[in-house]
């Protein structure tokens, strides 16, 4: 009842995401080696990769990143850039195209309030590529959904209801003892991922203003957008979208709230057709020739299910990438409780689901 026929040949899809797969026995020696980064018997302990060592020993090897990208370019796919992690391959084409080499169509779908694009079946893998090829990211533009849930307005002549502030936060994780010796986050940078800009960079400074942490000078507030190291730059300045601002600047003033003396950065990247901006953010950040940021903060979110196979594999690997780097990636959860395919809705029909992102 909700379909709405398939697409033009001609519809581009760009910036689509094909994730490859490692052998067994590299899954079980990356599987070792992530476990040995945290043991301080281990020679390995604190032992963080480069972006490029990590495809070296954990990627595909380069015959068969050849032939992969051989088989795109032959049905007529433009291959963007394939990441120093080995796994990844960025890649631009049409849905007729689409068709022809993965045999599935793509249809516009009365869905969610909207029109969207989504493939009517799975992929389909050639069996000569099927060994070192996980699946295609995601081929719909059902993005994932930010996590927060606005209930009050601050007012500065009272509240409806009690808020939890930043004194409170630092009262309930006591973080005050630590803010007294000194450990503020100066030197530090907590990287937020997300598919928006916030709506007013002004707003970050009213906050700490506001709440007492305008005193810690160190801190300060940045936005990047990160291209990928080599190839076609898949990361545009998405600017500030409407709904999901809210959450970037939430992200924003919270952490700074945990770490006052710290560089909050927030990367985003404008999501594709098919794939998340906040995704794109992150991987580029970690296939970067520059050091990746010591802490990631992601507050977006899609139930498993809906997530699909691909995708959930997508972000654990990319998360694992992130261990090997040294880099500590959180994720809110929590926010649907354990109705992670019902947000904002006030029944839950799909059953018990957590959150995609933070359940690797």
């Amino acid at each position: 009842a909700n379909d709405l026929g398939q697409v033009e040949d001609s519809l581009p899809l760009e910036h689509v995401q094909l994730l490859l797969k490692r052998s067994t026995e590299q899954q079980a020696a990356l599987d070792a080696y992530t476990e040995s980064l945290s043991d301080k018997s281990s020679r390995n302990f604190h032992k963080w990769l480069t972006p490029e060592q990590f495809g070296a020993t954990y990627g595909l090897a380069q015959e068969d990143i050849d032939a992969v990208t051989a088989w795109l370019t032959l049905h007529g796919f433009i291959v963007n850039t394939v990441y120093p992690n080995r796994l990844v391959i960025d890649f631009s084409g049409t849905a007729g195209q689409v068709l022809e080499a993965f045999s599935t169509e793509i249809h516009r779908y009365d869905a969610k309030g909207g029109s969207h694009l989504a493939n009517a079946g799975d992929p389909q893998i050639p069996a000569a590529l099927e060994p070192v090829v996980e699946g295609i990211v995601s081929l719909h533009d059902f993005k994932p959904h930010p996590t927060f849930k606005p209930k009050y307005t601050f007012d500065s002549g009272g509240f409806i209801n009690f808020a939890v502030t930043p004194p409170d936060l630092a009262t309930i994780y006591h973080l005050n003892k630590l803010f007294s010796a000194g450990l503020t986050g100066k030197g530090q940078t907590i990287v937020v991922i997300e598919n928006t800009n916030v709506f007013s960079t002004a707003d970050w400074t009213t906050f700490r203003k506001t709440f007492g942490l305008s005193g810690y000078t160190s801190g300060k507030f940045i936005q990047v957008h990160p291209a990928p190291k080599t190839g076609t730059n898949n990361c545009v300045n998405p600017g500030s979208q409407t709904g999901n601002d809210g959450e970037a600047i939430l992200d924003a003033e919270y952490s700074s709230a945990a770490a006052p003396d710290a560089t909050i950065e927030l990367a985003s990247c404008a999501d594709t057709t098919t794939t998340f901006g906040g995704l794109i953010a992150l991987q580029n950040l970690l296939n970067a020739s520059s050091k990746p940021p010591a802490l990631v903060s992601i507050s977006w979110g899609e139930c498993e299910a809906f997530n699909g196979a691909a995708a959930n594999a997508a972000y654990s690997k990319t998360y694992q990438q992130a261990v090997a780097e040294g880099v500590s990636v959180f994720v809110s959860t929590g926010d649907e409780g354990a109705a992670g395919c019902d947000p904002n809705q006030s029944v839950a029909t799909h059953g018990i689901a957590v959150n995609a992102f933070a359940s690797t």
